[in-house]
């Protein structure tokens, strides 16, 4: 039996028009501190899911989605485990509600005791859609994100605190060169202030006059320059003085003592 070709070109044409549906499997990510792995899975047509997040004040998931250009829209079912994400009132089921871009979509659903499957269609362009629910996580793991929350929050305290204290060092060794470097500037500028006053001052003394403590002198006023007498060398030079004078007394008298003897041998003689 031959197939017409009108057929064959038809069914080739859907065929190759169909784009693949893809099965994933998402991760939620919940405040940057846990990932609930394996909780959502789903399957799409034109969409790629990019990343799942949990808004817990809310009670919804936040999807970021990336919708082909090639479709005027996307198609996407997702599957929720009901232990991590569910709607119910009075322990019913309650309806779920999605937010695309702003704009409310209408969905389907299919649902069993662990699961629930909804399906429904995005524009092109869109970015981010939200389905809320009223449950989101069980009580163990919302202690434990706290816990995660509560240590978090101490490194985060820890951290700025070492921040601050690293910077408060730095400010106070930056203010102790600061410090130095003033010190050091007034140190010379008031040694250039003298140095330029002592000069200014030294130009204005005239001719035969000196600067001597801060003001002009006349050169003849001030006398002959001494030089320094040694103490110990003047007394030196006295005792020498009084041994010489003590040894010529004492040489006078010999001589006197001799010539009065020889007088009174003569005068003995004589009698």
């Amino acid at each position: 039996m031959m197939i017409p070709k009108t057929v064959l070109a038809l069914t080739l044409i859907a065929v190759i028009s169909i784009t693949p549906a893809f099965a994933e499997t998402m991760a939620i990510e919940v405040d940057g501190l846990m990932k609930v792995n394996h909780a959502v899975s789903y399957t799409s047509t034109g969409i790629e899911i990019e990343s799942i997040s949990a808004d817990l004040e809310s009670i919804a998931l936040i999807f970021q989605v990336l919708v082909s250009e090639s479709e005027s829209e996307g198609d996407i079912s997702i599957t929720f485990d009901r232990s991590v994400f569910d709607a119910k009132i009075a322990g019913e089921d309650d309806e779920f509600f999605i937010i695309a871009d702003g704009e409310e979509i209408t969905f389907t659903e299919e649902k069993d005791d662990t699961s629930r499957t909804l399906s429904f269609s995005i524009p092109q362009g869109t970015e981010e859609f939200e389905i809320f629910g009223t449950i989101l996580f069980n009580e163990s793991f919302l202690l434990k994100l706290e816990e995660l929350e509560k240590a978090q929050a101490l490194k985060e305290a820890e951290e700025r605190k070492e921040f601050y204290a690293s910077i408060a060092a730095m400010d106070e060794a930056a203010q102790r060169i600061n410090d130095k470097i003033a010190a050091e500037k007034a140190e010379a500028e008031a040694a250039a202030e003298e140095e330029s006053r002592t000069a200014a001052l030294m130009a204005a003394c005239g001719d035969g006059t000196v600067y001597v403590d801060g003001e002009c002198v006349n050169e003849g006023l001030l006398g002959p320059q001494s030089e320094p007498v040694d103490s110990g060398s003047l007394i030196n030079s006295v005792f020498a003085a009084m041994g010489i004078g003590l040894a010529v007394m004492i040489i006078v008298w010999g001589i006197f003592r001799s010539r009065h003897k020889k007088s009174s041998v003569v005068e003995s003689d004589d009698s």
